[in-house]
């Protein structure tokens, strides 16, 4: 007879990392740091020197599969950008609209996604696309998931036209997603198994533990991904955010022939201030740039872009943290 699953023994850091890359980069460094803060405790100490080797290698292979993501600009976002829409966003979003049809219990359901979120958020390319096209599959002729079938459907058209484009960096793109995902793994083992010593250290008082543990990045993954088609010339607010200008960067992609503008301003309007600052991503060009930059503070947290061209532009923004 089934026992079912035990929630308190699942790694909840394993399940939060697989959710985003650039999210688990955020786990694993506010982990490290937290540790470094308590290393004149001797057992800290411990924990820290075990997983700090594991984090400076989840960083070194997360920058190999970043700079994969502003190669091969052109009429479509590349593969790596859209693996990573479809681990973080994507999947969230099909699976989220399914369960409102059916619940996460029912056989309906279980057809659908079989494996949850996992195929969608590990493995290669390849592996990504049967995910995709398994879920489709699954989908058929049902009429009340008729708009996820759509939207995924769009999606493996935009994902096997990138593949198609990349050819000749798959291999590459591959490997980068296999180490990349064996130090997420290596890191979450040893993160998990250092919040159990944790909990053996402070049984008697655990809150204590939260001391040590990214407990606000575990509980929720900010999205950190933004993308969006721009058809007009229009100004289009991507988020409203509270950023840190002394820890916090911004990633612009520009997939379009004409140039992107970017601004922040206080909500009130989709228009820039008069005199406020814009940057400026040129056409199928990438461009780090701070968020004072583009006219942040306190009171302007509302992010816009806006086409300058008439030719339909794809445009990515990433907020990044820096150590």
């Amino acid at each position: 007879m089934s026992t079912g699953n035990w929630s308190h023994t699942d790694n909840f850091i394993k399940i939060s990392a697989n959710k985003s890359y650039i999210g688990a980069k955020g786990i694993f460094n506010s982990l490290d740091a937290k540790l470094h803060g308590g290393i004149t405790d001797p057992d800290i100490l411990g924990y820290y020197n075990t997983f700090h080797p594991l984090n400076l290698k989840y960083d070194t292979d997360y920058a190999v599969w970043d700079g994969l993501r502003s190669t091969n600009l052109g009429k479509t976002l590349g593969v790596v950008q859209l693996i990573d829409q479809l681990q973080s966003i994507k999947v969230k979003a099909w699976d989220v609209a399914t369960q409102v049809v059916y619940d996460n219990t029912t056989t309906q359901y279980t057809h659908i996604f079989p494996h949850r979120r996992s195929a969608f958020q590990t493995g290669s390319v390849e592996k990504r696309v049967a995910a995709v096209t398994n879920l489709i599959s699954a989908i058929g002729a049902d009429a009340s998931l008729a708009a996820v079938k759509t939207n995924a459907s769009a999606f493996l058209v935009l994902l096997n036209a990138a593949i198609l484009a990349q050819t000749d960096q798959i291999t590459e793109i591959d490997t980068a997603i296999t180490n990349l995902e064996a130090s997420s793994n290596d890191a979450s083992d040893e993160a998990f198994g250092i919040f159990g010593s944790l909990i053996a250290k402070y049984k008697k008082t655990p809150k204590l533990v939260d001391k040590y543990m990214p407990i606000a990045l575990l509980i929720h993954i900010v999205q950190l991904i933004f993308t969006i088609t721009l058809k007009n010339m229009l100004a289009k607010k991507l988020f409203a955010r509270k950023l840190n200008i002394e820890k916090n960067m911004l990633r612009g992609i520009n997939v379009g022939k004409f140039a992107i503008d970017c601004f922040f301003n206080n909500g009130l309007s989709d228009r820039p201030e008069v005199g406020a600052s814009i940057v400026r991503i040129e056409a199928d060009c990438t461009k780090d740039f701070s968020p004072t930059d583009a006219g942040y503070t306190d009171l302007k947290r509302h992010f816009h872009v806006i086409n300058t061209g008439i030719l339909e532009a794809v445009v990515e923004i990433d907020i990044m943290v820096v150590n």
